[in-house]
């Protein structure tokens, strides 16, 4: 470690204050999407997803993420694959919890660290073998399930890869049909 303020010290101040700079205009921007604080709850990668699924925050920490130019409303999910393979769900996972995961299409975003890879829509239908296998463990006598995981394997199996964009035939998020 260098002395305080030391020449190396004040060097690595200097960049840091000059990239720092240009989060001021990520900030601002993430604020258009509603995101009051980037550097909380993931709120810059939920940036880059809205932005690149075409869809609005809902705002809140209650109840579904985003909505489409349709009206409909979405579950959202991260992952940083280079520290796990599971996409997290809910603490409190539970008979209620899974009623309103059935009635939202939900998007699966795939990081390496900060560097998005791949984004996914399944429809509530697709994830039924998750919802089924959760009553199932509730069936057993727990009041809840905490943070049940769906395996990445499993979304990219079965979910429809929107991101990258197909350059030759994009598919919008909202086309997905609910049923």
């Amino acid at each position: 470690m260098d002395k305080f303020l030391s020449p190396n010290h004040r060097k690595r101040i200097k960049r840091l204050e000059s990239l720092w700079g240009n989060l001021t205009d990520l900030s601002n921007m993430a604020k258009e999407y509603g995101i009051e604080d980037m550097l909380q709850d993931n709120g810059l990668k939920v940036m880059q997803q809205l932005i690149y699924l075409n869809m609005d925050l809902l705002p809140g920490r209650e109840g579904n993420d985003s909505i489409s130019p349709s009206g409909t409303e979405w579950e959202m999910k991260s992952i940083n694959i280079l520290l796990t393979q599971g996409f997290s769900t809910n603490h409190h996972t539970n008979h209620d919890i899974i009623a309103k995961y059935r009635k939202v299409p939900w998007s699966f975003a795939i990081y390496e660290d900060i560097t998005l890879k791949e984004i996914y829509v399944m429809k509530p239908c697709q994830l039924e073998p998750m919802f089924k296998h959760w009553e199932e463990q509730l069936a057993n006598g727990k009041p809840h399930l905490n943070n049940p995981k769906i395996p990445v394997k499993f979304v990219r199996n079965n979910g429809t890869r929107v991101f990258p964009y197909n350059k030759e035939h994009p598919i919008d998020p909202d086309s997905i049909n609910l049923s």
